[in-house]
């Protein structure tokens, strides 16, 4: 009898101890989002429920951290939970993974050396297309995949 109490307590804690995984899970966004900076560099999306700091980006994009003032950020969340994001003006995309409580950069990828003049993106699973003008280009969370110039 104390061998099947030992058994069914040692069964209930290995499953209570256990991780829990939901998959498979789909993050993408269906269309791109395009949000105004706020006057202290915030972007909120409440569709998704999400928001972050500017200032950095813009920092590491033109040198100026309050280069965000009445600009537009676009961006796109793919099918593996990475964002990616860009704004007119900007040379290149950023490929962001979430970490705790941050966005970390995961890759930087340089599209166009003179800025683009109006970016968005698309939603082509398994790809995110980005179009500028009659510029092209599918990325991946590890950078450009093809395209044309």
């Amino acid at each position: 009898m104390r061998i099947i109490v030992v058994l069914i307590l040692t069964a209930v804690v290995s499953t209570a101890c256990s991780s829990l995984k939901l998959s498979p899970a789909e993050f993408g966004w269906p269309i791109e989002s395009v949000q105004k900076i706020d006057k202290d560099g915030f972007v909120k999306e409440d569709r998704y429920s999400f928001s972050f700091n500017t200032k950095a980006l813009f920092m590491e994009e033109l040198q100026d951290s309050m280069a965000y003032q009445g600009k537009d950020l676009r961006m796109i969340r793919n099918q593996d939970g990475y964002y990616f994001i860009t704004s007119k003006w900007f040379r290149n995309v950023y490929i962001f993974q979430p970490a705790e409580a941050s966005l970390e950069l995961k890759e930087k990828v340089l599209i166009n050396e003179n800025g683009l003049s109006n970016p968005f993106f698309n939603q082509r699973n398994p790809y995110i297309e980005l179009i500028d003008g009659e510029f092209k280009v599918y990325l991946t969370s590890e950078g450009i995949y093809g395209g044309s110039k």
